[in-house]
């Protein structure tokens, strides 16, 4: 009657395996430029790039072209989509500009001579009398 236990699928055994069995993370490569903590990618880097290839007098295809990207990478990352590492190098060679700039803190922190209690409800309405 051909009663043979069916074998599993090379696919899903496959799959099952990877489950039991993840692949640990890949460390970070050491060029990475956003791990970096002395530099940080500007703020304007969407207007820098935009201003630059003005400038150039280049199109957005023109771009793409020497930069060997797509004309869609170029136009995200004018409108300020987070580049790539790669492509922040492409984009400082080619448009001769400078997207990685010194770390600066934008924390604010407040110094207290002492413990405090905070403000409550009641020096709240001591106030507003």
């Amino acid at each position: 009657m051909n009663l043979i236990p069916k074998t599993v699928a090379p696919g899903l055994a496959k799959a099952r395996s990877m489950a039991a069995h993840p692949r640990p993370s890949a460390p970070r490569k050491k060029n990475d430029l956003m791990s970096r903590g002395e530099k940080e990618l500007a703020e304007d880097f969407g207007k820098r790039i935009s201003t630059a290839r003005k400038k150039m007098n280049l199109s957005h295809q023109q771009l793409g072209k020497k930069m060997a990207e797509t004309v869609n990478v170029i136009k995200a990352a004018e409108s300020g989509k987070m580049p790539t590492d790669s492509l922040i190098r492409k984009f400082e060679r080619i448009l001769n500009i400078t997207l990685m700039v010194e770390h600066t803190s934008s924390e604010t922190r407040r110094l207290d001579s002492g413990p405090s209690r905070g403000m409550t409800f009641g020096d709240y309405f001591n106030d507003a009398r």
